[in-house]
Order: C-alpha cells, then structure tokens, then sequence
C-alpha cells in the first residue's frame, strides 16, 4: 500500500501528512485518472500534466486504472482521493464503444455470423457473443460515470473535470449524467485545464457542463500554442506516475503535431484536433525520444498523429525530426500512420535509416473509393511510392493495410481493384510482409459518413449513438446489402482457416473466389 507524501508516493514508513510535504509550486493538487481502457501510454494524460507542471503546478498525481484490477479500481480511486486530497480530480475518458470493426474484433465475427452465417451453431454462438459484448458495452458506460460520480460525491470541496477523446466524441450526450459541478473538456486539453486549476474564466474555453438543469456548452477559437511547448520532463512524470515503467518495455506515443487536413468521410480526427496543423518543434520530439532511451530503456516509439506525415509540409516536418533521430545516433524503433503519396526519396531513406518498424496506411485499390471517401490522394502515386520504398532498401518492414470494405459507392469492380492492388504489393514486398488489416466503416457523431446515411434515410436523424440496442449497434457496423452478404461470408470463411495465413490476406482471396463465380 502506497502512501504520498511531497507529491509522490512512498513507504508507508516514511509517509506524513500531505500538506505538511507540498512541493514547491503553486498550492494546488491535481489528481489525474485515466478511466479504464486496454494497456495503452497514457500520452494525453502525460502532456497536460507535463504542461501544467510549466504552469507552476507541481503537486501532481496520476492513476491508471487501465493497469488495476477490475476488483479493485473503485477502492483504488477512493483511496487516492482520500490520501492525496486534490483540488482537481481530472479524468481522461479514452474508449467508449466495445465494438470495433474490423478483422480482429469479436463484435464483428458476432454480426457477420448473426447476419450471414449458413451455420445454425454460428447465429446461437452469436446470439451468445452480441449479449455479452452489449452487457460490457453498457457496464463500461456505467462504469465509468459511476468513478466520475463517485468522485464528485466523496470530494465535494474539489473541481472534478472530464475530458479525453471518447467523452469528446459523445460530450453533450454523456455530461447529462455527470452531476452539475462537473466541467467536460472537449478537444485538446491544456488551455481548459490550465482555466479550471487556476479558477479562470471558462466562457472561451471549449468546455460543456450542466447549470440549474440546463446544458451550457462553450467553444474556443484558439489552438494551444504547440510550438511553444518544451519536452516532457520524463524524470518528473515519472515520480507522479510510480507505474510508468509498465509502459517502458512496449510503445510509447509522442506527438509531433496536431490537426488533419483531410475530410475522409468516416473519420473524427480533424473533429477531435481540428483541421488546421500545428507542429511541436522537431529538436524538442527528438529531446523526448532521447531522454526515453537515455534514461528509461525504451526503444520502441509510436508517433501518435493523426497522420505522421501527409502533405507535402508535413513530411518535411517529420523529415527533420528523422534527422534529429539520425544525428543523434538513437537507437529506437518507430513507427506511426503514414499517407505515401507525398513521401520524397529523401524522406524514405532516413526512414529505412532511422529505425521505422512498419508502415501503416489506410489503403484501397480503387480511384473510385479513394475518391468516394474522400481520401484525397492519388493511388497511382501512392503505388509509385511503395515501388520507391523497396527500391531504396526495405528490410522487411511490416506494410499494414487498413481496407475498409463496402464503403458507400463500393462495387464488385471496386473491391476487384482493392484485390488486385494488394496482388502488385505482395509482388513488390512478399506476401508474409503485407499484412490487409480488413475493417467496416463505423459510423461516428459528426462526420460526413453520418450526414450521407441520415440523409439516405439508413440512419434516423434522431438516432441514439450510445445506443444499447443491439439491432441498433449492428447498423452503426457500416456493411449493407448488396455486398454485405458477400463480403461477410468470405471474411468468415477465412476466420475458420485462419491457419492458412493471415485473415485479411485469406478474406480477399475468398471475396475473389465469391465475386468471380457471381
């Protein structure tokens, strides 16, 4: 059992009374708690405690209930309260939908059995698997409004806040079943957080809470000003953080930038971070991952970005920071999402050089798709990048093809195309190094894939997001009719041959053998 005393915590023998042991720094403690997810850096939570430090805020704490038993995460939240006695409690929500879709997902296997199995054993084990998934679905919910709850209920004297890209997503939907003295925080956090723990004015902050029985929701026009940022101190973070180096052995997210300028039909990103980019300073990235390497051993690093590098300006961005990398003689591994069509020689050369473990793309074959969902490049470009990439020395390197299936406009001729993309790429790399990662669009709050489907008349436009109806659920798992059918089959078929190779390699030579005999 832990202790805190000066900000941290110690051995029960050495623990006193905390407001005997205050750090240096502004008199107020910050209490972060991120909400339970799968073990995943807690990046978000790391930087605005990291930013709040540089506010003059030291007294700081964060839990991670991601790495405690279900069993025993109410008890652990109580007790950190109780002991750590904060002025803030600042929750970081990060999952809300248990429902994935995509090949790895049992939420998607359960649908496509339900749906289109011929096997009367497959729809029971459905029935089965969909209960469940609905019933975790809706614990998690309730859950995690529960800890919100709790804490607003045993710290009455304290500001409890919630933000994080799930809450984000579904703000205005979730705040009506937090009590009233919770403020959420929507978008990037650091200049609402800063307001709330310095009591300022909220009315320009991207913020929504409930006042007398009424919703008030608030908006910002200003970014946090990334460029200005220095490194995270991870020396510190650590002391606040006594689990972080769980974390040091796998991937740690950094971010290099912020923002997408993209419109991709599907996708929440450029809701969540906004269209316009804004850029960390490349020697204050590369100060990060030396300091991580240097002090902490850890050698793998996941740029979080919602694209590492896509336009033009971008990549000479990530570029320099790959310099940075390279004269810096760090030897780490890293990787990140990639668009390829703007990708310079330049660029994949100190790319192969400094370590890049895999390259992640969203992918299809077909110029009609791309264009259907707003992809915005070229594939003849990108397949002349992938061409450059091996020229110029790949070693093996992963190439992960995100494919999402059944899109609005796809056709036989389409998901042909896809197939018939993923042939050249096998050709270019071998087939063992191409990995087709087959995912359906989910529909979000928000996008342009919802206002098309509530104006098609799929979706009602009073629909219900959250929804724990699972006919409900199922149509928020974008793969209608006429493909639907085709497309799942295949993909259950290669499921039960998984041992043939990889699944989304075995569903598109099925969808081909399906489509063909059609």
């Amino acid at each position: 059992m832990k202790h805190f005393t000066r900000g941290w915590p110690v051995p029960l023998s050495r623990a006193q009374d905390w407001s005997e042991q205050l750090v240096p720094g502004r008199n107020k403690r910050v209490l972060h708690v991120r909400l339970p997810c799968w073990k995943i850096f807690p990046s978000g939570v790391v930087y605005l405690a990291n930013h709040l430090r540089t506010e003059g805020y030291d007294n700081q704490f964060i839990l991670d209930l991601a790495l405690t038993s279900p069993s025993k995460q109410q008890r652990e939240l109580r007790r950190h309260i109780r002991q750590f006695d904060p002025d803030v409690i600042a929750f970081s929500w990060r999952n809300i939908q248990t429902f994935g879709p995509h090949d790895d997902s049992p939420a998607l296997d359960a649908v496509l059995k339900y749906d289109y199995s011929d096997r009367l054993l497959d729809k029971i084990n459905s029935i089965y698997s969909a209960s469940h998934m609905v019933f975790d679905h809706i614990w998690q919910i309730q859950r995690n409004l529960r800890f919100i709850q709790t804490a607003s209920k045993i710290a009455p004297k304290s500001q409890v806040v919630v933000g994080g890209p799930a809450f984000s997503e579904f703000a205005e939907l979730l705040i009506r079943h937090l009590p009233e003295n919770v403020v959420g925080v929507i978008g990037e956090g650091e200049s609402a957080l800063t307001q709330i723990v310095s009591g300022g004015d909220l009315t320009r902050e991207n913020v929504v809470f409930v006042r007398d029985g009424e919703m008030k929701r608030y908006y910002s026009g200003a970014y946090y000003d990334l460029a200005s940022a220095g490194p995270v101190d991870f020396k510190y973070i650590a002391k606040i953080f006594p689990e972080f180096d769980q974390y040091t052995n796998g991937f740690i997210g950094l971010q290099t930038k912020r923002g997408c300028p993209y419109s991709c039909i599907f996708c929440i990103y450029n809701i969540l971070e906004g269209q316009k980019v804004r850029y960390k300073r490349t020697d204050v990235v590369a100060d990060e991952v030396e300091q991580l390497n240097r002090d902490f051993g850890v050698n793998k690093v996941w740029f979080t970005d919602s694209q590492f590098c896509s336009s033009s300006q971008t990549v000479r961005h990530a570029e320099t920071l790959l310099d940075e990398i390279i004269e810096r003689k760090l030897k780490i591994g890293w990787t990140g999402y990639i668009r390829l069509d703007n990708l310079t020689k330049s660029f994949a050369e100190k790319a192969l050089k400094s370590g890049i473990m895999s390259f992640e793309l969203s992918f299809t074959g077909s110029q009609k798709m791309i264009d259907e969902m707003r992809l915005g490049y070229r594939l003849s470009r990108q397949l002349d990048k992938f061409q450059m990439i091996r020229d110029l020395g790949y070693r093996g390197q992963q190439i992960k093809l995100y494919i999402p299936l059944n899109a609005p406009g796809e056709a036989s001729e389409t998901l042909l195309e896809t197939i018939n993309a993923c042939k050249t790429l096998y050709k270019l790399f071998g087939v063992q190094n191409v990995v087709p990662w087959i995912f359906f669009l989910a529909i979000q709050p928000g996008t342009e894939l919802e206002r098309r489907l509530i104006k098609t008349g799929y979706l009602k436009a009073d629909y219900n997001p959250l929804s724990y109806n699972p006919m409900a659920i199922k149509r928020l798992l974008y793969n209608p009719k006429p493909l639907g059918p085709i497309v799942a089959r295949a993909h259950l078929k290669a499921k039960r041959e998984s041992s043939v190779g990889n699944v989304g390699t075995q569903t598109l030579r099925e969808l081909e053998k399906a489509i063909v005999m059609s």
